[in-house]
Formats: structure tokens, sequence, C-alpha cells
């Protein structure tokens, strides 16, 4: 039987299916995500404690500037915070390698429901995650080469707009005409920021996806995201796509962060903040998943006609899971 739910999506279609998808299977979605997500937290809120108070520690130093004592004790607190910065560093250190493993998990587990229907116990969804994640972790070193590459350029171009404005200063140009002319360059240099940086995004998460449902070699990975989403018809699609999961990621990300600190500011509960901003990223992670999962089956659809092959459940959770019969 042919899986008539694979076929071309329009740009909405992307994000309507990827959402329907994670609200229909949201129980199995955040139970294997939050299988890493949560220890991490917990694991965060013990070694430093500090993090969840310290926008509130900032505003006192801000607020009490005519006030040396409570200056100082602000002060004092960031610096207990700087002081856990090594344990700090070796907890987001853990929470990097873990967070691969749980996404190849969380990438089984959406596109075998997806293709199949079919939903994968948590110990398959981790299975595949461990024999993945050698691949995976090739793939993140590669991209991080491969964006910084990319992003060369742009960096140049950013020093270069500072000797423009500085130029024009020089030769006493208006102030009027120097500030427009710096926010116009800098707009513009912000933009192409946004487009390289989401094509470079999206091209890795294509290759994340395909070690997981098609091959894990990291090689072959790279090279078929590349092809897939360098292609003429597919640029400005993959752009685009990389600018909503921006806008998801950070929509939902600074409402988090803000919230959190608030309530601890306003209860003195610590963990507060970690619970908050524990399950805002569990909820996070699972739509762009799905979103990110829907992307990569869709750009199969249309450069090979995944739609047109039958499609098997994996047996045992082992096999890929949208690999053609």
């Amino acid at each position: 039987m042919l899986n008539t739910k694979l076929r071309p999506l329009g740009a909405g279609e992307l994000l309507d299916r990827a959402v329907t998808l994670f609200v229909q299977r949201f129980v199995p979605i955040v139970i294997v995500i939050a299988v890493t997500i949560v220890p991490l937290f917990i694991l965060q809120a013990l070694v430093e404690p500090q993090s969840a108070h310290v926008f509130t520690d900032m505003g006192k130093i801000l607020s009490s500037s005519s006030n040396p004592a409570s200056s100082r004790d602000a002060l004092a607190d960031l610096a207990q915070l700087n002081a856990s910065m090594l344990p700090a560093f070796g907890v987001s250190l853990l929470a990097l390698l873990l967070r691969i493993l749980m996404w190849s998990a969380i990438v089984y587990v959406i596109a075998t429901v997806y293709t199949t229907g079919v939903v994968p116990s948590v110990r398959d969804a981790y299975t595949v995650g461990v024999n993945c994640w050698p691949a995976q972790v090739l793939v993140g070193l590669a991209f991080a080469v491969i964006g910084g590459i990319c992003f060369f350029p742009l960096i140049i171009v950013y020093f270069l707009i500072f000797l423009v404005i500085i130029g024009l200063a020089a030769i006493k140009v208006s102030g009027v005409i120097v500030a427009l002319v710096a926010i116009v360059l800098f707009l513009a240099l912000l933009a192409a920021f946004a487009v390289v940086g989401s094509f470079v995004y999206m091209t890795y998460e294509l290759a994340a996806v395909y070690i997981v449902t098609e091959a894990p070699n990291p090689i072959e990975a790279i090279s078929a995201a590349v092809r897939r989403n360098a292609s003429r018809d597919m640029i400005w699609r993959t752009i685009v796509s990389g600018l909503v999961v921006v806008a998801i990621t950070q929509g939902g990300l600074m409402p988090l962060i803000l919230l959190g600190a608030l309530v601890t500011a306003v209860t003195h509960v610590d963990a507060a903040y970690f619970a908050i901003f524990g399950t805002g990223t569990i909820l996070l992670d699972g739509l762009v998943a799905a979103f990110l999962v829907v992307y990569a089956m869709d750009v199969r659809v249309r450069r090979e006609g995944l739609d047109l092959f039958p499609l098997t459940p994996p047996e045992g959770g082992h096999d890929r899971a949208v690999t053609p019969a």
C-alpha cells in the first residue's frame, strides 16, 4: 500500500502538518525528549542554581546605582555565578552530547510515526540514538566548520561597514546621513546573516535526519543534504523554513526565560525557573523536531518521489524509519 500522506506540501502546510503531528503524538514525543531534558535540568539546578536569578541580580545592579551597599550585594551574587562557570561549562558540554543522542531518538520516533503510523518504544528510539551518535557528532563538527566558512565573508563585511561609518564621520558628513547609512547597512548585513544562517542550519538538520532515516554515514548525509537543499527550486524554500524554525524557537524561548526569571524573583524559589524553562524546552524541541522531520520528508518527496514507494514499519525499532522497501 502506498503512503498517501506523503505528497509535496505548501509552505503553510509544512507548519500545519508539523503542529498536527506534534499534537496527535504528544505523549510519546514528550516522553522521549523528557528522558534526556529532565535529568539535565535537574543537574543544572544542582550545579548552577544562581543562573535562575541572574536577571534579578542584573536588575539589582542597575536599580541600586545610588545605593553602594545594594550594589555590592548584587555584584557579590554575580561573582558567585562567575565562580561556578567551570562546573557550568562541564554541564553544558554534557548537555550538548546528550542532546545529540536525544535528537536522533526523537527524529526516529517522529519519522517512524509520520511515515508508518507505528510508535516506537523509548528503548528502541534511544538504541537508534546510540547507534547514530558517532555519525551525528561528525556531522555536527563538519557543519561547525562549514558555518564558519560561510559566515567569514559576512564578518569581514561587518568590519568594513564600521570603516565606512568612521570614514563618513571623519569627512564630516551629516550625523543624520551617517546614522541612516549605518542603519541601512547593518539591516542589510543582518538579513544576510539570517539568510546564510537559515540555509546552513536547515542543511545541517537535513543531514541529521538523513543519518537517522536513511544511513548512518556522515559523508553521505552531508553530500545528500547539500545536494537536496542547494537545488535551484529548493534554496529559498530552505531559507524560509529556517526562518520559521528561528521564529518558533526564539518566539518561544525568550518569553520562557523571562517568565522563569519573573516567577523566581517573586517566589524566591530557584527550582521554579528550571521547571518553567525545562518544560518549555521540551515542548519547543518537540515542535521543532516535528517540523524538521516533515520538512526533510517533503524534500525527499519533491526530489525523489518518496510518496511513490511503499513504506514498511520498522521491525524491532532498529531499521530505518523511511527507507523504501
